[in-house]
């Protein structure tokens, strides 16, 4: 009897014990899967929709995605996009005082790849406003889109498989790609290429991560020989304090680690003795140089990853969503 109490115990805890292991693995997984991002994109091609009801609709999708852990960090230009299209069910005045809009909505939404066109899925949910204008309807309706739609839900679950499969399988075409835009200097469309992979595809992220530093050492020593040379032309354009101040404009942006730093350093001094010699004047521009290594040296605690996002999300963009066909 002692012996079986204590079978019974013992496999007592080893369910409890698999039990707790499994909620630990599955809210792992979706904190990993909520690291992917999904952008609210309303399209031009949503007729009749008035401007600010657009701001509040694209407002009300990104809430949506960040309560499913899908939020887009801001940090590039996302990839995969929630979009939506609306069709006006019913819409009537009713002629109280003040006379009232009411409107009944249709809302379709779209996930998917923006940037191939491929649609992952859509789905539809229906929602109505009333306002003392029409815009004033449009933006009660949209307001009552819930984050908790049971369709929603399971459309974007979908998107989370379809996007992971989708760096599974494509890691390759990605590094290759960025690659390929760093070999025309294009390093900041690189890195935003490369900082787009979510740490959940494991593989494809670290793939990605091992890129990024030698990428970024690249961009620097590229930024600092065409910043340097358009300093150059500056200076000799005016060889004064003018044209010393809007050199060190250009010179300013170069980032101290690049290995052309060594000719800045030359050049600034060449400048800062023809300054003294003609304007009998100071040129402190290696002092405020200095003051900005000091910052450069606090960025070298974070990793390349952190300090190339940083930069890739001053840049700004230039491209735009692929929907056809997708209504």
């Amino acid at each position: 009897m002692k012996k079986y109490a204590i079978h019974l115990l013992f496999c007592s805890a080893c369910i409890l014990f698999m039990h707790f292991s499994h909620a630990q693995n599955t809210m792992g997984k979706l904190d990993d899967t909520g690291r992917i991002a999904i952008a609210a994109y309303v399209s031009d091609q949503v007729d009749y929709l008035p401007p600010s009801a657009a701001n509040q609709l694209q407002s009300r999708l990104a809430q949506v995605v960040t309560a499913n852990g899908l939020g887009d960090s801001g940090g590039y230009f996302p990839r995969f996009i929630i979009t939506p299209n609306i069709s006006v069910l019913d819409k009537h005045v009713v002629t109280a005082a003040p006379p009232k809009v009411l409107l009944t909505l249709e809302v379709a939404i779209f996930v998917g790849d923006g940037i191939s066109g491929k649609k992952f899925g859509q789905t539809a949910i229906t929602v109505k406003g009333v306002g003392k204008t029409e815009t004033k309807a449009y933006i009660a309706a949209l307001r009552n889109i819930r984050a908790d739609a049971p369709q929603v839900n399971a459309l974007l679950a979908n998107a989370k498989n379809r996007i992971l499969e989708y760096y599974n399988t494509e890691c390759d075409f990605i590094l290759k790609e960025a690659e390929a835009l760093a070999g025309q200097n294009r390093y900041d469309e690189a890195l935003a290429q490369l900082m787009s992979v979510p740490e959940t595809a494991r593989d494809c992220y670290n793939q990605a991560l091992d890129m990024t530093a030698p990428l970024y050492r690249q961009k620097i020593d590229y930024d600092c020989k065409v910043l340097l040379n358009q300093a150059r032309n500056t200076w000799n354009a005016g060889q004064d304090y003018n044209a010393a101040t809007e050199a060190a404009a250009y010179l300013n942006q170069i980032d101290p680690n690049a290995a052309c730093y060594g000719e800045v350093r030359t050049f600034a001094g060449e400048v800062r003795r023809r300054v003294e010699q003609v304007d009998n004047r100071e040129w402190n521009f290696i002092l405020k140089q200095e003051d900005n290594r000091t910052q450069v040296d606090m960025q070298g605690l974070k990793s390349y990853r952190e300090i190339s996002l940083e930069r890739a999300r001053n840049q700004p963009q230039h491209m735009s969503y692929n929907i056809r066909d997708w209504w």
